[in-house]
């Protein structure tokens, strides 16, 4: 089949290249054109679970919920149900009754219509027609809505309202005429109080001291004043305008501005002493009352009975509240008066429009004198991201830039380079392609952006690998089937006599060691990345799933284009290399060539002589990280539910990570957070199954109802009330002062069946739902009363009852049926975040839980629980998956060395380093602060199969060796150290660019390459090497004389390839210098067929000998 195909492209090579050219193009175009372009503007979308056993729950939980709106099927009151059925019909009815029966009728009615119109005139202007006739509609009809009746008022009252609040306005615009156009220098007015909606800055100092000193508030009014004039136009064109003038900004909420409001100053740049001393000294007066409640949000309407300072302009509860951290006044210390941080408000919307704005602020300085702004939060951390995301591709590119100049240099051929990256990149656009249209994927993670950099490495080490093995094979065939000239011959081009034949052979020889190669090494990457699929995140799936692709395609393509291009390059087009090119190839291998053979023989040196220190120590530090990465400190769960999208150092990390938490509003602000209980719910009547696509974070499938659940029977509704009373006597049960009437909805159920039959004063008969039946109810009884008791439930006040997701869910049909359950309490529990005391309280519950429900009747047992455990259920998926991963591509990589080496001792010492290089560099991570989050992961997963490359490649230069296991080491020290570091080296640097990016995610994979890179490296060099040179065997393969010599001329050029894998930078041996041993391992198909045995001696000979007769040491010719 090679040989077809090498046929093939030596006949129609151009025909090869462009073909599969306008394949790629077409398949890369496709999904640019036709498909939306994938949109990072919410990054953290995906990093969620999907398959578990709790994220089945969160989804069939949210389906529920989302089935409860009015447009879908469930219902939580069955008046609902009953308006709408009246609604529709009355609808029906009407349509009916307007629908002509002729053209005439029409126009008759249409008459009819106009005689019977009236026209009531009211202050809205509008003009309402109602027919007279109209039986439906009450001559004293009052129109209700939110608590307030609508009467219409009298044209002379509201224009002495309107005209009232007019001079009221204008008042108290006499009161603050800004001194500048566009922003009031005050904090009181029309603008309200600070609240998180608006942007914010911290600010803090870099002299220790308090920020309420006089010299700091002064700083601080001139620092809102830089803040404001640097925005100018930008500023003015977003800010929240006054209520009644739309010419001016509202204030900026500061310390400064309340202070001057406090001590009745225009402006804080007039501020005193004596003002900020008086205002400390009302704070610490004020505080108690803060603390106590006393003191609350609009007591400046004389709603609570604090001091009047205290209340006066709600000044003292926005500092305390917004303002001034947490730290200071506090309940302990009233009088602790020392403020490190406070934070200041602009009248700026907390979204993506202030993007403008805050570039203006990153480009200029975010300091004055003493005090610096360390954190913000502006509402962008999304659109920036989404932002930088592709401008910071730059640093991919300008590592691609530097494998391309090593291409360039390597190859001297600028065409084939190019060819080359074109290659890689229809790498990405074709996976791309299968991502959407084969594998039918819409969602599409940032975190695939940096398969780009993976992809440049391998197809630079495919490039290396294959130019390597056709140069040496051309000159050993056109050697060993052509006459030379006593010069020699360097090139195909020059020989006349080498025709197809020879060219068919030579692209045989080069495909069938380089593409197999090639395929090893894609396929160990490819498991790598196809290992993390096991995972129950859906970012982690799509990432594995087209890191995977990406890799199988560059292979696919590299062994279409790659062939095609170097035979058109070094036969077709006979390109003359311009000679500067020539001589920058030449001085750089010869400085290569020494440096190569000097690191050759420190290397083997080292390595012979101290293998038995290498191994303990190498060793020890393997076993310490395998402590460090599993036992203490162990891979660190991430503590925060924000996923980190910058730069620790970054100000909208610094604010989510270290400041946010220094404030009451923040803490108090969110919806859960650290301190507030833990709910306990209960679900039945739905499934707890999630039935859509786990890959597309955005399909939420449909909710499932549960055909066996049953409340209405007697024995489900006595075991339910057992149920609600066994769990108050749990320890996880939280009571709860005053009426909880949707907890546990059974309960108030048989309160309501309780009351008398018979109403004397409105003289109603409420049989059967009533003190004549009897607990548990006959099922027909129930599923008629508990209509009539949810209603009665609904029209309860909202002072002693608040809706919520507790209580049954009707179906809304003619006869609302109870369809789904749901019974809540509050636990005693803390939300944390801390893995295990959330693993403590759910094993509890759920273990509980399970146990009840297997006393349940048939229509019962199907519940679940359910709390707030989204980020647990991450923590452990995140633990468990990891590792899992971990350990299957470590399992994947040994498959793939058993069969290539045909050794169990030889893949084991292999498989050793490759566990080691891989906890080595999750230990060093971990010890530098990593904590287990998604991208982390990710990481961590794939280490194990992008460190056993390196491994693979000594493992079989060792194993197709011949002679003693020190002769064997050496050989393989010899053609794979080099080579190795070259790979190491491109893919480093590739990582090492990404270091720049202001995104954390970029760093890091960063980080991870480069480190990788480096342990694997020394682990396979030091670690491996030395553990075969002490736990190895001899070969006891010989290649007798006369087997070689019947080796034919053509297949020889085996022979004359020093090792098939020294592809990257390598000098070429010369086969009349180089004495060769052809091995017969079953395994020569897919792996290095000879070695080099008296490279070693060569090398040393070199060193000693090269002064005085270089010609007769020489055993390389560079390309």
């Amino acid at each position: 089949m090679l040989s077809a195909y090498a046929r093939f492209i030596v006949r129609h090579s151009y025909l090869t290249l462009f073909t599969v050219t306008a394949i790629s193009s077409i398949l890369t175009v496709i999904p640019l054109v036709c498909h939306d372009l994938p949109s990072f503007s919410d990054p953290i979308v995906g990093f969620e679970t999907r398959g578990t056993t709790l994220a089945h729950r969160f989804i069939a939980w949210e389906n529920l919920i989302e089935e409860t709106r009015p447009s879908r099927s469930l219902a939580v009151n069955p008046k609902e149900i009953e308006d709408q059925i009246r609604m529709n019909q009355t609808y029906y009815n009407r349509t009916r009754q307007d629908r002509p029966r002729s053209g005439r009728a029409r126009s008759k009615k249409k008459g009819r219509d106009k005689k019977k119109k009236v026209h009531h005139n009211n202050d809205t202007n509008f003009e309402k027609n109602w027919p007279l006739a109209e039986p439906n509609i009450s001559s004293t009809h009052v129109h209700w809505g939110f608590g307030k009746n609508k009467t219409f008022e009298d044209e002379n009252a509201v224009f002495l309202k309107d005209h009232t609040r007019k001079q009221w306005v204008s008042i108290k615009e006499m009161q603050r005429k800004p001194d500048k156009p566009i922003t009031h220098n005050y904090a009181s007015g029309t603008c309200g109080p600070p609240i998180s909606d608006y942007a914010h800055l911290v600010i803090t100092n870099t002299d220790n001291t308090s920020l309420l000193t006089f010299e700091n508030v002064e700083r601080m009014c001139r620092l809102q004043s830089m803040l404001v004039e640097l925005g100018e136009a930008e500023y003015y064109k977003m800010c929240q305008r006054d209520l009644h003038s739309e010419d001016v900004c509202c204030p900026v909420w500061s310390v400064p501005n309340y202070i001057a409001l406090m001590s009745g100053k225009t402006t804080c740049e007039n501020l005193s002493r004596d003002d900020v001393s008086s205002a400390v000294t009302i704070l610490k007066k004020c505080a108690g009352y803060f603390h106590n409640f006393s003191l609350m949000a609009s007591c400046d309407l004389d709603r609570c009975k604090v001091p009047k300072y205290c209340s006066q302009y709600d000044a003292i509860y926005n500092l305390l509240f917004y303002l001034i951290d947490s730290q200071a006044f506090t309940p302990s210390d009233l009088s602790q008066s020392f403020v490190r941080n406070v934070m200041l408000f602009l009248p700026l919307p907390s979204s993506s429009t202030v993007l403008p704005y805050y570039e203006i602020l990153q480009s200029s300085n975010l300091s004055y004198e003493t005090l610096v702004i360390p954190a913000m939060e502006f509402g962008l951390k999304n659109a920036l991201f989404d932002l930088w995301v592709i401008q910071d591709t730059w640093l991919i590119g300008l590592g691609g830039l530097f494998v391309f100049m090593c291409v360039w240099v390597y190859t001297k051929s600028i065409i084939l380079t190019l060819l080359l990256f074109i290659a890689i990149t229809y790498s990405i656009g074709i996976a791309y392609f299968l991502y959407i249209y084969v594998f039918n994927l819409e969602f599409f993670p940032f975190m695939n952006l940096l398969v780009i950099v993976v992809v440049i490495g391998i197809g630079a080490d495919d490039a290396f690998l294959y130019v390597k093995v056709w140069k040496m094979a051309s000159k050993q065939l056109i050697r060993d089937n052509v006459v030379s000239q006593e010069n020699g011959l360097s090139d195909i081009k020059n020989v006349s006599s080498a025709g197809e034949t020879i060219l068919i052979q030579i692209l045989v020889e080069t495909m069938k060691h380089s593409i197999t190669t090639m395929a090893v090494t894609t396929l160990t990457t490819a498991v790598a990345f196809l290992a993390s699929y096991v995972s129950y995140i859906p970012a982690i799936n799509c990432f594995s799933v087209f890191a995977g692709t990406a890799v199988l395609v560059n292979f696919l393509l590299m062994i279409s284009m790659l062939p095609a291009s170097v035979f058109i390059v070094d036969v077709k087009l006979c390109t003359n290399r311009r000679k500067f090119l020539d001589v920058i190839h030449k001085n750089i291998n010869e400085f290569w060539e020494d440096i190569r053979v000097m690191l050759n023989v420190f290397i083997i040196t080292c390595v012979t002589r101290l293998y038995i220190m290498f191994v303990i120590v190498l060793g020890a530090i393997g076993i310490g990280s395998l402590v460090v990465v599993f036992y203490y400190p162990g891979l660190q769960l991430p503590d925060l539910k924000q996923f980190q999208l910058f730069q620790t150092s970054h100000p909208f990390e610094q604010y989510d990570m270290v400041y946010s938490s220094k404030f009451l509003f923040e803490r108090f602000g969110k919806d859960i957070g650290t301190g507030s209980k833990m709910p306990l719910r209960w679900i039945w009547g739905v499934k707890a199954i999630d039935n859509g696509n786990h890959m597309d974070p955005a399909s939420k499938g449909h909710i499932e109802f549960d055909g066996s659940f049953s409340v209405s029977d007697p024995d489900s509704q006595k075991w339910l009330a057992g149920f609600c009373n066994r769990i108050k006597k749990q320890p996880f049960f939280q009571p709860t002062l005053g009426p909880l009437l949707p907890n546990c909805f059974i309960e108030s159920f048989k309160m309501y069946m309780s009351r008398r039959c018979i109403d004397h004063i409105d003289k109603i008969n409420r049989t059967p739902c009533c003190e004549t039946s009897v607990f548990p109810y006959k099922k027909e009884v129930f599923e008629f009363c508990i209509i009539k008791a949810m209603e009665s439930l609904y029209q309860t006040p909202r002072e002693l009852f608040m809706p919520g997701v507790a209580g049954p869910k009707f179906l809304r049909s003619a006869n609302p049926t109870v369809s789904a359950i749901v019974v809540e309490f509050e636990s005693v529990v803390p939300y944390s975040m801390s893995y295990t005391e959330m693993d403590y309280f759910y094993s509890q519950v759920e273990n509980w839980t399970q146990h009840e429900l297997k006393y349940a009747p048939p229509g019962m047992q199907s519940g679940w629980f359910l709390s707030d455990l989204q980020f647990y259920d991450l923590q452990k998926t995140l633990a468990s998956g990891t590792v899992i991963a971990l350990i299957l591509s470590a399992t994947l990589g040994f498959i793939v060395l058993v069969p290539a080496t045909l050794s169990l001792v030889i893949s084991s010492c292999a498989l050793v380093a490759m566990i080691f290089s891989a906890t080595i560099t999750i230990a060093i991570l971990v010890l530098n602060g990593w904590k287990l989050n998604v991208l982390e992961s990710v990481a961590i997963s794939t280490s194990a199969g992008l460190a056993v490359d390196f491994n693979l490649h000594y493992a079989l230069s060792y194993a197709n060796a011949n002679g003693a296991k020190s002769a064997r080491v050496k050989c393989a020290l010899s053609s794979s150290s080099g080579p190795t570091a070259a790979a190491a080296l491109t893919t480093g640097f590739a990582g090492i660019f990404l270091l720049r990016s202001n995104l954390l995610p970029y760093s890091q994979i960063g980080s991870f390459l480069a480190l990788i890179m480096v342990v694997s490296w020394s682990y396979a060099t030091f670690f491996l090497c030395s553990l075969l040179q002490l736990v190895g065997r001899n070969s006891v393969k010989e290649s007798p004389t006369e087997e070689r010599k019947s080796v034919s001329r053509v297949s020889s050029v085996c022979s004359g390839v020093p090792n098939l894998e020294s592809h990257e930078l390598e000098h070429l041996a010369d086969s009349s210098r180089t004495n060769l041993t052809h091995s017969r391992s079953p395994s020569n198909a897919s792996a290095t067929t000879v070695v080099l045995h008296d490279d070693y001696d060569n090398s040393h000979n070199k060193i000693v000998k090269k002064s005085s007769d270089t010609s007769n040491n020489k055993f390389s010719e560079n390309d």
